[in-house]
């Protein structure tokens, strides 16, 4: 079930932030409602494994939080086809999207918290409430299917772009298909949904996710190592400012892609592939493969050496870095 970020709930986190304790009397007159309207929010923020204790005196929160923020997000988002909406909590944003009724404009949603994030091939994302990037893109295509070939690598491409212009410290690589990687840990990745439609059209739904304000948190069930920006450069991140950037570079990118496809973005790839001449294990799901990665094809398939000389292409699979 979707739960909008309310005024109320921010205003209440922005209290909190000086991670010093606030009674709910305090924060109740302070906003001008009922310590009942205050305790609500505090549970279902816990609800969230949202980290704020208890105590005789009031509520105090673990440590600092950048609550998502409509007004900041959409000053700096530059194209006005992006129709946004940001919630507290959400199963997952690209579920969320491929429930809504298709519209014309560009669908963008955005959650503190997803309950059940999905990633590739089944597998769950962990997603910590308030410290990272959740956000699914909707798009109505007038194009097959079969013209997507490398969407995801496409989408890969432009966030690496941004988080470039973001902060030039920050050195992206992209494990193919679709994990953003920095300083050999994963930061991020990609899911592409897409829904066909009548008359030759689709919706294409592209989620992200990627780790931010991580620097202080322990995460169980991860076998990966994985990393944040927040460790790269040392500081928390504004997350309106990252989310904005990531967006205005895929709304902007995608326009070249609907037109021109993964052509113009080949080069590029070259530029941020992690397993160009790295040994690299695949799984298909039908066999498992070793060898020598080659780049990609025109199409967007990894190109993998056999020991045998002989050149695969993979259309999709599940790739991991060998040890040598």
């Amino acid at each position: 079930m979707a739960h909008e970020l309310s005024p109320t709930t921010l205003k209440i986190l922005n209290i909190l932030n000086d991670c010093e304790v606030h009674t709910g009397s305090d924060m109740a007159e302070y906003l001008g409602i009922s310590r009942t309207a205050v305790w609500k929010v505090i549970q279902r923020l816990k609800q969230y494994n949202c980290d704020i204790k208890s105590q005789h005196q009031g509520y105090v929160l673990g440590a600092p939080l950048i609550p998502f923020d409509r007004n900041k997000i959409e000053d700096f988002i530059e194209s006005s086809n992006v129709s946004l909406e940001i919630f507290e909590s959400v199963s997952s944003t690209n579920d969320y999207l491929k429930n809504k009724v298709s519209l014309q404009n560009i669908q963008g949603c955005l959650a503190e918290y997803q309950s059940k994030g999905r990633g590739r091939m089944g597998r769950s994302w962990v997603s910590p409430f308030g410290r990272n990037i959740y956000c699914s893109l909707g798009y109505v295509l007038h194009k097959d299917i079969s013209e997507l070939s490398g969407l995801s690598l496409v989408v890969g491409i432009l966030i690496a772009r941004a988080l470039e212009l973001l902060d030039q410290r920050i050195k992206p690589l992209l494990k193919w298909p679709n994990d953003i990687y920095l300083n050999n840990k994963k930061a991020g990745g990609i899911l592409i949904d897409i829904i066909a439609e009548a008359n030759g059209s689709c919706r294409v739904i592209l989620g992200i996710g990627l780790n931010i304000n991580m620097k202080d948190i322990e995460l169980e069930d991860v076998e990966k190592p994985w990393i944040s920006l927040e460790d790269i450069l040392g500081v928390k991140l504004d997350r309106n400012l990252v989310v904005a950037q990531l967006i205005n570079s895929i709304v902007k990118g995608m326009e070249d892609f609907v037109e021109k496809g993964i052509e113009p973005f080949l080069e590029q790839w070259k530029r941020y592939d992690l397993l160009e001449n790295r040994h690299i294990s695949l799984s298909t799901g039908v066999e498992t493969l070793s060898g020598m990665g080659k780049g990609i094809s025109q199409q967007g398939y990894l190109l993998l050496e056999l020991p045998s000389g002989e050149v695969r292409k993979i259309s999709s699979g599940d790739t991991t870095l060998l040890k040598t």
